[in-house]
Parts: C-alpha cells; sequence; structure tokens
C-alpha cells in the first residue's frame, strides 16, 4: 500500500519532468525516439532523442525540468498560498487546497534534473566531432553544472534535498509569482505616463 501512494505522489511530478524534456526536444527539432512519463514500476520515465545541432540545446533539453517544474510547481500552488493561506490562515483550506498543496511538491521535488541528464550533457561534449580544443573547452564550461547535478542528485538520496526544492517551490514559488506580476503591474502602470 505504501508503494502505491508514493507511486501517486510521485506521478504528477515525473510526468511533468518528462513532458519539460519532450517539450524542449520539439522546440529544438531534436527527434524524440522513445518516451515513457511514467514507469509504476520504479515512479520514473525517460525521453530518449537524438542530439541536437548545438551543445546549449541539449544543456537546455536536459534542464527544462528545473524551469517548467518550478513555475508549474508555483503557479499549481498560487490560489491556495497567495489567496487562502495568507490572507485567512490555515483554518480556512480545504481538501482541494492541501490537493494542490501535494501536487505542487510534487512537481517541485522532480524539478531537479536526474544523473541522467547531467550525463547526457557531458556525453554530448564527449561525442561531437569537434576538435580537441574545442571539446576541452566545452568540458571546462559545463563540467561545474554536470557536478552540481550530479551532486544535488546525490544529496537529494541521502538529505532529501529534492523534498526541500519541493516544499519551498510550493510555499515560496506563488510569492516569487506574485512579485513578478507585481512588477509586471508597475511597469505597465510607469509606461502608462511616458510620452
Amino acid at each position: 500500500m505504501k508503494a502505491i501512494f508514493r507511486s501517486i505522489f510521485f506521478m504528477p511530478g515525473v510526468i511533468i519532468h518528462e513532458l519539460s524534456h519532450h517539450f524542449f526536444c520539439i522546440i529544438f527539432n531534436a527527434k524524440v525516439t522513445d518516451v515513457c512519463y511514467y514507469n509504476f514500476r520504479d515512479s520514473s520515465g525517460y525521453v530518449t532523442h537524438n542530439r541536437p545541432k548545438y551543445l546549449y540545446q541539449d544543456v537546455l533539453i536536459a534542464t527544462a525540468p528545473f524551469l517548467l517544474n518550478s513555475f508549474l510547481g508555483g503557479l499549481i500552488a498560487y490560489p491556495t498560498i497567495i489567496n487562502k493561506l495568507s490572507t485567512l490562515g490555515l483554518a480556512s483550506l480545504n481538501w482541494q487546497d492541501f490537493l494542490r498543496i501535494i501536487i505542487s511538491i510534487s512537481i517541485g521535488m522532480n524539478a531537479i534534473p536526474s544523473k541522467g541528464d547531467g550525463l547526457s550533457i557531458w556525453n554530448y561534449v564527449c561525442e561531437s566531432n569537434s576538435n580537441f580544443l574545442f571539446k576541452l573547452f566545452s568540458k571546462l564550461m559545463i563540467s561545474p553544472l554536470v557536478f552540481l547535478i550530479i551532486l544535488i542528485n546525490l544529496g537529494s538520496s541521502y538529505l532529501k534535498i529534492d523534498l526541500l526544492y519541493g516544499v519551498c517551490v510550493c510555499f515560496i514559488g506563488p510569492k516569487l509569482i506574485e512579485y513578478l506580476i507585481y512588477l509586471d503591474s508597475v511597469q505597465d502602470f510607469i509606461n502608462s505616463f511616458s510620452i
């Protein structure tokens, strides 16, 4: 029974994680060869694709979940955190609000690129047909990112960094979105006075 609840909890985050890889593959015209949005046996998924034309495209495909999961996780929690919890308190929350919080945390937890995503970036450089100096320069440029991805995944295994990040996405993400909306409103107000 515990495995079933665990699988249901991870499902929204894993699906959005894999959809973000797939979405960026479409944007950069990297042909997707196989996809599994969710595997119930091990609460995972994958998107296999051909290599894109440029290294930056591979980096963005690999790190797409960080961008999209973080934003969507905050957006899903926005009505609950901003409209209810901030103004009326915990007693005002209903089951739908708790469901939004759980889904937001799940999506946020899966924002962190996997070890496979980091290794994909590294392998792109190793397998490229570039000259030795370009490969060396590229490896020097991407090695901190790949190291950080692997380190965070290791920390997620032992320190539950992914859970901490998911909670931050749920409770801090809506505040950041509100701040960005407020900045946009202020900018529109200022622009209305310009001639």
